[in-house]
């Protein structure tokens, strides 16, 4: 069970609901307000690395269009949610925008799997705003408790469509649902976290989800508090020397700053860190080429890194991007047009065309062909990826183009290479070795 200290009376926690399912339903966020240094959102970013936060501060946060569309499809979800609970089953009126009858059908899936969790005598809250303490807050998309089973459920939105978000070992949801129990002092036993990404055909479906004890959540509590503390350690000893200095401070950099894939990907820190450039020139001295001696796990850490030093690349090239954007001049660089890309301009007709052209009809038309299986996935009946999958069974096969190199926790089973085979086929070795050239 969770400490005692977690759990005084649900009176004034959850208020009760009335009518014929008998929710409760909070309508209105409540306690921490304003966005938390510590956010939920990015703890995978400050438990691992607590000197991204001192390099980050006062860093301006530009949001992306893909950011900016996912924010819209929270501001859906949460008006359709709130209409639907507050007037008994009301929903939004039909778009007739095209993009938003997309982002519409989409949203649909989240709000309906957060309705579903809303069963008699259940307590529901639509972007609630829960804190583990002063300094580790959010607002959590959907939370929802059922005191009959003491179970509660908590949902997140991923409108994403580019990269496959896990519910297994989610930091964030779990955060999510340890500051849950915190702010409204549930006795939960059981709980359940979920991710709705309606957009990623992921094989585990649009919703994935994982129960676990709360008592798991004790040890999560502890990680959270010590996370906080290094933190606050390196601040201070930032503080000492100054935040300039302490960019420029190996000590300060060898103890705080900590680069990880995770962290580093969204980090506001990623292109001006100094442990990131360090270790991606350490990276440049490497030469990894046919017929040089290596050491095999040196190869492998290099290739940990590789995804973190492309992710960095990608961040440093958006963040000039962004600097020049606003005017500031970059040198031996300058902003241009993007090469124009021709396109028929909106109310050609095909008899005009053809008329200019002084071709067939025929010729202006491309043939019909079907469309990509991706899509077709899609119309296919189906709860899930699989069930969908199956339905394209029968027209479908699958060939491999070659192998890909991938770490080991990837879930495929290895390929068998026949190493003496492999050296007799090519005039040198097929794996490329490494030495420093700039030692």
């Amino acid at each position: 069970m969770i400490p005692s200290s977690w759990l005084p009376s649900l009176g004034r926690s959850v208020a009760s609901g009335s009518g014929d399912r008998d929710r409760c339903i909070v309508l209105s966020p409540a306690s921490a307000s304003g966005h938390a240094k510590l956010s939920p959102s990015a703890a995978e970013r400050w438990m691992t690395c607590p000197g991204s936060v001192v390099l980050s501060e006062g860093m301006p946060e530009s949001e992306s269009e893909y950011a900016a569309e996912g924010t819209r499809a929270h501001a859906l979800s949460e008006r359709w949610l709130l209409l639907h609970f507050a007037q008994h089953g009301s929903v939004l009126p039909a778009p007739t925008d095209l993009d938003a009858v997309e982002m519409a059908k989409h949203v649909k899936v989240y709000v309906d799997e957060c309705i579903a969790l809303a069963i008699k005598g259940a307590g529901v809250f639509v972007e609630k705003k829960v804190a583990v303490n002063s300094d580790v807050y959010g607002t959590a998309d959907f939370i929802a408790w059922h005191p009959g089973t003491a179970a509660l459920f908590v949902r997140d939105l991923k409108y994403g469509a580019g990269v496959a978000v896990s519910v297994e070992r989610n930091v964030q949801l779990r955060i999510y649902a340890l500051a849950s129990l915190m702010t409204m002092k549930l006795p939960a036993k059981i709980v359940n976290i979920g991710i709705v990404q309606p957009r990623y055909d992921h094989p585990d479906g649009l919703i994935r989800s994982v129960d676990f004890d709360t008592a798991d959540l004790l040890d999560l509590h502890a990680d959270v508090l010590d996370a906080v503390e290094r933190v606050s350690q390196a601040e201070r000893a930032a503080l000492l020397c100054n935040t300039t200095s302490a960019e420029k401070d190996r000590s300060w950099q060898g103890e705080f700053l900590k680069p990880s894939k995770k962290g580093c990907r969204w980090c506001l820190a990623a292109p001006k860190c100094p442990a990131l450039k360090r270790k991606s020139q350490e990276i440049a001295k490497q030469v990894f080429a046919p017929g040089l001696a290596y050491e095999p796990l040196e190869l492998a850490r290099t290739l940990d890194f590789l995804p973190i030093l492309e992710d960095w690349i990608t961040n440093t090239r958006e963040f000039a991007y962004q600097e020049a954007e606003k005017g500031k001049e970059i040198p031996d660089y300058k902003l241009v047009e993007k090469t124009a890309v021709r396109k028929w301009k909106s109310g050609v007709f095909a008899n005009d065309l053809q008329e200019a052209l002084g071709c067939k009809r025929s010729e202006l038309w491309k043939p019909i062909e079907l469309i990509n299986i991706g899509d077709a996935v899609k119309l296919a009946p189906g709860k899930n990826a699989k069930e969908r999958d199956a339905v394209l069974a029968p027209f479908v096969e699958k060939t491999s183009s070659g192998h890909t190199l991938v770490h080991v926790s990837d879930k495929r089973d290895p390929v068998r290479v026949d190493a003496k085979a492999a050296f007799a086929d090519t005039a040198t070795p097929a794996i490329a070795a490494g030495v420093s050239i700039l030692d």
